[in-house]
């Protein structure tokens, strides 16, 4: 499992590192992008802002909702993909919004990385209070299941306002 977080860690950090290189992969005349500059909702900084962290609590619910389910079921690995698939979908997703950010990219960013930060410090108050249900109980699993729960939705946090607030359009 460790092996696995840390593949992803150094996955997310070549994408940040080459972040710049990899937004050939959204176009500016897709529809969605024309669609989010033509919005005239979009050019409020705040409702920008909303919009990605509203998108980001929809990604990130439907994906542990995924996730959830496949607990019922003994797909081995399944939920891998899932993972995957969830980075992949969000990273493109913040390029999107990225290209169709005319100005007031940071603060749009700090708006809707936040869902990720406010998790970070919710899973880290759990962390922090943990006590075991029984006398005598290891938490031991719980405390590193907080763990690694903190780590990925603090890289997510780091993540989304690099990609969306920190990247220029314009080197593209």
């Amino acid at each position: 499992m460790t092996l696995f977080f840390l593949i992803g860690l150094i996955f997310i950090a070549l994408i940040l590192f080459f972040r710049t290189s990899l937004f050939y992969l959204v176009s500016e005349n897709s529809r969605f992008v024309r669609s989010l500059q033509n919005a005239k909702w979009f050019q409020n900084v705040w409702l920008a802002g909303l919009f990605l962290f509203l998108i980001n609590t929809i990604l990130f619910g439907f994906t542990g909702l995924v996730l959830y389910i496949l607990t019922l079921f003994t797909f081995p690995y399944i939920h891998f993909i899932v993972m995957i698939f969830a980075v992949v979908v969000s990273i493109l997703f913040w390029m999107v919004v990225n290209k169709a950010c005319r100005e007031n990219r940071l603060k749009i960013a700090a708006i809707g990385s936040s869902f990720y930060l406010l998790l970070t410090l919710i899973i880290l108050y759990f962390y922090v209070n943990i006590e075991p249900f029984y006398p005598g109980e290891d938490t031991f699993m719980r405390a590193l299941g907080l763990s690694l729960a903190m780590m990925v939705t603090f890289v997510a946090w780091i993540s989304c306002f690099v990609i969306t607030g920190l990247s220029n359009k314009t080197q593209v």
